[in-house]
């Protein structure tokens, strides 16, 4: 699920999602003690997964290293969460569901290009 060398980050799987918008619905729908120890890990982890990832092309990323790359990018979704609001939900922001960003439509951003 995850290339070698990064089975550590697997409890955290479920945060390897292909779109920004999947991405925040994880951030927003964990609780705060789950979204900081997923944090903890990928900050303790991410400069190794982004130095795997740093020799490949973008655009032939897939597989494991797909969801690799998904996870560093959770990781800056997440951040905002650990390092700004201290709370999943914060009261005074745009409420995400409302948030669709028009990128998600990249080629890239998920299992390809979207009608």
């Amino acid at each position: 699920m995850l290339p070698p060398g990064f089975e550590d980050l697997l409890p955290f799987i479920d945060w390897a999602r292909s779109t920004e918008l999947e991405r925040n619905d994880k951030r927003w729908s964990s609780s705060l003690a789950e979204s900081q120890a997923f944090y903890d890990r990928m900050i303790e982890r991410g400069a190794a997964a982004l130095e795997y990832l740093q020799p490949l092309e973008l655009s032939a990323i897939e597989g494991p290293d797909r969801r690799l790359l998904d996870m560093c990018l959770a990781l800056a979704e997440c951040a905002a969460t650990i390092e700004m609001y201290g709370e999943p939900r914060p009261k005074y922001v745009f409420p995400i569901a409302r948030f669709v960003p028009t990128h998600d439509a990249w080629p890239l951003a998920g299992l390809g290009a979207r009608a």
